[in-house]
């Protein structure tokens, strides 16, 4: 396997073998640590299982809690349906996603975190939507505290080929997660995987799937229950005031690294207004990693270094932006967006490690 890991495999018919027979959708869902959400989400989903069709591919990362004998407990007994892999050691998540990609044999490809659930109905309404138009890339909505939230910006229930109108939709909403995403297999090549030891794979993937997807579908149903988790790691990321994660904040920056090119590439006459959506997203990445380094760095920092050190982050992050961020802040001075003018220019103004002093 690519991530050069070694998975044991504990479950998958009730036979113990993989069935020979393709099924069309792989759900792959990898676990670590979440006994206390496992059980939610497992209850949630397969009770939608059809006898054949799909495929569950549960991967345990080296938990160390009872997350491993809860999946051994419900899922390969009772569900023929569903496989059961192994990491000997704890590798990450990208690498656990990495793992179950090489194993998965559906035509389509549905990430779905262990500590989520899957709404009543998903299944049976993705179906119906492949049975009927085969799109490339399906988008689903999600629920969130209760709140039904969109994960795209465009026309839903009908079948689209509009490629530049995916990205711009998707960057809109500045929902990149992979779990509202259900994608065919064959986009996911060998070249496309999961960066492995690194944070906010999902920002580094979701942008090159989007551009490889020639067909769309946006379902505008809330297909996956979001819940909150205090250690996840955007949890912890939220709560890390007083302290600068650099190798978090540079997975980040980095995340984006290349896809500029690739867009030209892919989509030469893209409009000024997708352009402008992708680098609003990226500016406000930017201004974040600012806030969270002068919240925590602001007094015990020389300001020099601190400049620098936001200097650098500009750098990294201006160069893969399809704007300018100079240009992106005046370009909200001119349509009247002040607040977000005057919070970029400032973390430039910042940023300009020439100055600093």
């Amino acid at each position: 396997m690519r991530v050069g890991l070694s998975a044991q495999v504990e479950g998958g018919t009730a036979g113990g073998a993989p069935r020979s027979d393709s099924p069309w959708l792989s759900i792959l869902i990898p676990v670590y640590n979440v006994e206390p959400y496992l059980r939610d989400c497992l209850a949630s989903l397969l009770p939608q299982l059809p006898p054949r069709g799909v495929e569950v591919i549960l991967l345990d990362d080296a938990s160390t809690d009872g997350s491993l004998g809860l999946c051994s407990e419900i899922c390969p007994q009772s569900h023929p349906q569903v496989r059961l892999m192994r990491h000997a050691s704890n590798a990450g998540l990208s690498a656990a996603r990495n793992t179950m990609l090489g194993a998965a044999r559906g035509d389509y490809i549905w990430f779905v975190d262990s500590d989520d659930e899957v709404m009543p109905g998903a299944i049976a309404g993705l179906r119906a939507i492949v049975e009927r138009h085969a799109p490339d890339l399906v988008l689903c909505d999600y629920e969130r505290g209760g709140r039904h939230l969109s994960s795209f910006s465009g026309p839903a229930g009908q079948p689209s080929d509009d490629r530049e109108a995916l990205l711009q939709g998707v960057f809109a909403r500045r929902r990149l997660h992979s779990w509202s995403k259900i994608a065919r297999r064959s986009l996911w090549n060998e070249d496309l995987r999961f960066p492995a030891g690194r944070c906010f794979e999902d920002i580094a993937t979701t942008p090159w799937l989007l551009l490889r997807a020639r067909t769309h579908y946006y379902a505008a149903e809330p297909w996956v229950r979001y819940r909150d988790r205090p250690d996840s790691i955007m949890g912890m990321l939220r709560r890390s005031r007083g302290r600068f994660d650099d190798c978090r904040n540079d997975d980040l920056a980095m995340s984006l690294a290349g896809f500029d090119a690739a867009t030209r590439d892919a989509l030469p006459a893209m409009s000024d207004a997708t352009r402008c959506h992708i680098a609003h997203f990226w500016a406000k990445e930017f201004t974040k990693i600012c806030w969270r380094l002068l919240s925590s760095s602001a007094f015990r920092m020389p300001w020099r270094d601190l400049r620098h050190k936001l200097a650098r982050y500009r750098g990294m992050m201006d160069a893969e932006s399809p704007i300018a961020f100079a240009a992106l802040a005046r370009h909200y001075r001119s349509s009247g967006r002040l607040p977000r003018a005057a919070i970029l220019s400032t973390c430039l103004w910042l940023a300009q490690a020439d100055d600093a002093g």
